[in-house]
């Protein structure tokens, strides 16, 4: 599996398996989930997602790193929606960087690309 993507604009209308991994500050794993969507739009100010179910546009950090060709196949993903042959899988690694805040508080969180291509199948 190779990374091939240069160019933001390259990513517009591609389909993608995005892999999103969410973990507390002690490294502990709070939740896994997988989103099947399409690149809407794509520049230095994010990657605008549009999941293939019903859901808000989802932007991630403007990185290429961690976009890799897919293999051939289908996949489903946390919401039970199926997508056949996506361009790019994708992952990331999202840590929370405080433990607790107070209700209503900006809790932050360091976004992570995943640059080892992801095991599928295996």
């Amino acid at each position: 599996m190779t990374n091939a993507v240069n160019d933001l604009a390259d990513l517009t209308g591609k389909t993608c398996v995005l892999g999103l991994s969410y973990y507390n500050p002690a490294g502990e794993v709070l939740n896994q989930r997988m989103l099947a969507a399409r690149v809407h739009s794509a520049s230095d100010e994010g990657i605008v997602l549009r999941p293939l179910q019903d859901e808000r546009d989802f932007t991630l950090p403007p990185e290429l790193s961690c976009w890799f060709i897919a293999p051939k196949g289908s996949f489903t993903d946390s919401e039970d929606q199926t997508i056949d042959n996506p361009d790019f899988l994708v992952t990331w690694d999202v840590h929370r960087k405080k433990e607790d805040s107070d209700e209503g508080e900006h809790e932050w969180w360091e976004w992570v690309p995943c640059t080892v291509p992801p095991t599928v199948g295996t």
